[in-house]
């Protein structure tokens, strides 16, 4: 179960970097052009990196 668990979270991880990245002009998403979102939005995405990471770590090492 931790293995799917770490699955879905690296997954929702890298669809948040890739829907946060900015386009060809340079400008950022609508919902990341307000000052909070640059101190909101990486602590949201890291943590599903790490804790994705651990779960899927931790179901491989468990089973």
């Amino acid at each position: 179960m931790n293995i799917l668990i770490g699955a879905v979270m690296l997954t929702a991880a890298a669809i948040l970097i890739l829907i946060g990245r900015p386009n060809r002009a340079g400008e950022h998403p609508r919902f990341l052009r307000f000052e909070a979102a640059l101190v909101l939005y990486p602590p949201i995405v890291l943590s599903f990196i790490a804790l994705g990471a651990v779960a899927l770590i931790s179901g491989l090492l468990s089973g």
